[in-house]
């Protein structure tokens, strides 16, 4: 694992407890000694951040136990889980889910909204119905909201019309007027880079530094992390995956193409093949399905989207060569697992090597919350991840908790 080296100047002082929490946040608990030899920083700094960061409450410090030492035990570094909290909002054509996280990725609290139309005035109150349920059940400080919502953003050629798609949301400065109304910080992300975000803060891949993650969910989406920060691209749309025509002449896609991966791997091509409303694959009588050897149509769905997997995987390593690929999204995990079990064995790629400790491909272990996580994840990651170029633009103070992490209220919606 790449890790990151402290930096010595005195302006990179919150670069440096960025670095020390992260370094504590992914190994769930860390002494000193272990951050100096990982980190690179002095004891005395070691020693300084430490002492600043359980001071604000961002860190507490427990005795080791169970080791075999003289004297003793040394002491260890944890997040203090009730340190604060955020607000996740994963918005899907037709409704919002929002949970209430807190710093280790607990979640406290749900709620979900039905959003019908385009009516901005609506879909605002919509979303303040919720921010305020959340809030009324926060018991920690709010570090903000977080807003995963599919891709892609902005001005691009690709449509932004179909049943995979927010139709009418190209204009986001609805997200402007949430963060006005309720006074948080609001941070917004294409959903599969913040279920990206989240695997890497509470996930399967929190130890890993480049992985690709394929959300998969009504729409299919992807995200390359590298250094454990996302691969932006140009414009904040690399990796759409979903977009990649894979069949030619193949089965046309909202967004103008035609034989598009999305087409044949996501819950809405699911639906449309098992004749379902998009929201019936989210129910229970699915799941018992998958068992059913007399359900021809789910177990076609199955074999195909399992091939165009099997292509997707192959696809992805010999670009990126990612150290595995991570697949999460809302797709039921028990759906996911006989995809990847149909899709063995997978192509040779750049990456075809066993590795028993880390397979080509890995499940999220988070069910259905990737989204909701991820999205909460984006106000606590621009606390907890260390990004020296973006630390050292702005000026900080001391001691408080915003200031001496790097972390200041936005002046719009700010995506990441």
């Amino acid at each position: 694992m790449n890790l990151g080296r402290g930096a010595t100047q005195q302006s990179s002082a919150p670069y440096n407890r960025r670095l020390v929490l992260d370094f504590i946040r992914q190994h769930g608990a860390a002494s000193r000694k272990d951050i100096q030899e990982k980190v690179s920083l002095s004891p005395q700094t070691v020693a300084n951040i430490t002492n600043e960061l359980e001071s604000i409450g961002l860190i507490v410090s427990r005795r080791q136990k169970d080791l075999k030492t003289r004297g003793q035990p040394p002491i260890a570094f944890e997040i203090n889980p009730d340190a604060g909290q955020s607000i996740g909002i994963s918005l899907e054509p037709g409704r919002a889910s929002g949970a209430l996280v807190n710093l280790v990725g607990r979640i406290d609290a749900r709620c979900e909204v039905q959003l019908q139309g385009c009516d901005r005035p609506q879909l605002l109150a919509g979303l303040l119905e919720l921010v305020a349920t959340l809030r009324r059940q926060a018991n920690a400080r709010l570090w903000g909201i977080g807003v995963a919502l599919p891709g892609p953003l902005g001005d691009t050629e690709l449509s932004f019309v179909g049943p995979t798609a927010l139709e009418g949301w190209k204009d986001l400065s609805i997200l402007d007027q949430l963060q006005e109304a309720t006074g948080l910080p609001l941070f917004h992300s294409v959903d599969s880079v913040a279920g990206a975000l989240g695997e890497t803060s509470y996930g399967v891949a929190r130890h890993l530094d480049t992985f690709f993650y394929l959300h998969l969910s009504m729409g299919l989406g992807g995200s390359l992390i590298v250094g454990r920060n996302h691969y932006r691209g140009a414009d904040g749309n690399a990796t759409e995956i979903g977009h990649v025509p894979v069949v030619p002449g193949g089965t046309p896609c909202y967004c103008g193409n035609q034989g598009c991966l999305e087409r044949y791997l996501s819950l809405h091509s699911l639906a449309e093949a098992l004749g379902l409303d998009d929201a019936q694959v989210h129910t229970p009588d699915l799941l018992a399905r998958l068992d059913q050897a007399g359900d021809p149509a789910l177990q076609q769905w199955c074999a195909q989207a399992a091939q165009r997997l099997r292509d997707a995987v192959c696809m992805i390593e010999n670009l990126f060569d990612p150290q595995t690929i991570v697949i999460g999204g809302s797709a039921p995990q028990a759906l996911v697992q006989r995809l990847v079990e149909l899709a063995q064995p997978l192509h040779r790629s750049v990456r075809g090597r066993p590795d028993p400790e880390l397979p080509r491909v890995m499940i999220s272990q988070r069910e259905e919350d990737c989204s909701l996580l991820g999205a909460a994840v984006l106000p606590i990651h621009e606390l907890l991840s260390p990004r020296l170029e973006g630390v050292q633009k702005d000026g900080f103070g001391e001691l408080q908790a915003a200031e001496l992490l790097g972390h200041r209220p936005a002046a719009g919606g700010r995506r990441i």
